[in-house]
């Protein structure tokens, strides 16, 4: 508005010179200057208005937000409202400056030429687009911050006792979001509020998780009359009635050092209950194949006499549940301790 006023009393005197009769006694219609003055467009480059100072580099623009999260973790005895967590983000902003070029060698045969007036060699123009920071000195500082509330609510439904589900919220600069890590249901979300926020999580159909891995343990491995038992025991065994499990096992020779010789394997497959009986003999092993992708038993040996008769045993074990309850991905249970047949 003051460029415009300037401008228009510019105007006015020249219109007064140019005039052939000038009345001193006449008043000045104030209403009539500012309406001349509001309709005169004062016009520049398209650039940004710098005033008197000089373009000194971009304007501070936007790098990256940093990501606050929680997690939120769901068991069967858990309540279906967690806790109310906060969270905060910061936005980090990058400034730059440019760099004077270093003077170049004196010549006296070539004196440097004199800068030209209103010449700044490394301006930009920023309605040009993204700004080109070579020859700047940029670095990042924070910005905004950003801060909410987390708050996830869901309703009664079952889970099982080893089933424990888990859902982390992030807040990402103005952004908030949730994800789903480990689920027993398949859900619907709805959020709630804009600062403090509560996410309403309504469960449809039941999705099978992971088995308990400790939920099958060792109960006993024994030899007797040349024939080997291993006792399993299975704590859900009442809570998965009506469907199965299977129980793989691999028998070994203790040998000398690491020369340990595989004698075979087999599968046993049992209706659910609190325990299992795995008994069989050397002879019934199927010993052309290991259950291991990564072992071939043609390159297992019997070390014979370096082992001086050696005569003791363990197995390798694993198990898996068969039905909808779980998954039926294998659980490998390691070794059992060895046994010395008599």
């Amino acid at each position: 508005m003051n460029k415009k006023l300037v401008a228009a009393l510019i105007a006015l005197g020249f219109a007064a010179s140019a005039s052939a009769e000038v009345n001193f006694d006449q008043g000045v219609d104030s209403k009539s200057v500012a309406k001349d003055a509001s309709s005169i467009e004062m016009k520049w480059n398209d650039g940004p208005y710098w005033g008197n100072n000089p373009y000194h580099g971009p304007s501070p623009h936007h790098v990256s937000y940093s990501r606050d999260c929680h997690t939120f973790t769901f068991g069967s005895g858990s309540s279906v409202m967690s806790e109310r967590v906060y969270l905060d983000s910061t936005e980090w902003v990058e400034e730059c400056h440019y760099v004077p070029d270093p003077p170049p060698p004196h010549n006296p045969n070539h004196p440097p030429k004199p800068p030209m007036p209103g010449h700044h060699p490394k301006s930009i123009d920023s309605a040009m687009g993204s700004v080109d920071t070579k020859g700047m000195q940029c670095h990042q500082r924070p910005g905004q911050v950003f801060r909410r509330t987390a708050q996830i609510s869901i309703p009664a439904r079952q889970l099982f006792p080893w089933e424990t589900e888990r859902f982390e919220v992030c807040l990402n600069g103005p952004y908030m979001d949730l994800d789903i890590e480990k689920q027993a249901y398949n859900y619907s979300v709805h959020s709630i509020g804009d600062y403090d926020v509560r996410y309403e999580l309504t469960p449809n159909n039941k999705v099978a998780m992971s088995p308990d891995k400790d939920g099958l343990s060792n109960g006993g491995f024994s030899v007797a009359n040349g024939r080997f038992a291993f006792q399993v025991n299975d704590r859900w065994g009442g809570e998965y009635a009506g469907e199965k499990v299977a129980v793989r096992a691999e028998l070994y020779k203790d040998g000398f050092w690491f020369f340990d010789s595989y004698k075979g394997k087999k599968e046993f497959t049992f209706d659910a209950a609190r325990g299992y009986s795995l008994d069989f003999a050397e002879g019934e092993l199927d010993n052309s194949k290991s259950f291991s992708a990564d072992f071939d038993p043609s390159k297992s040996f019997d070390v014979g006499d370096i082992t001086k008769g050696s005569t003791k045993y363990y197995i390798k074990w694993s198990f898996r549940r068969i039905g909808s309850i779980s998954t039926g991905e294998w659980i490998e249970k390691g070794k059992t301790d060895k046994i010395e047949a008599k």
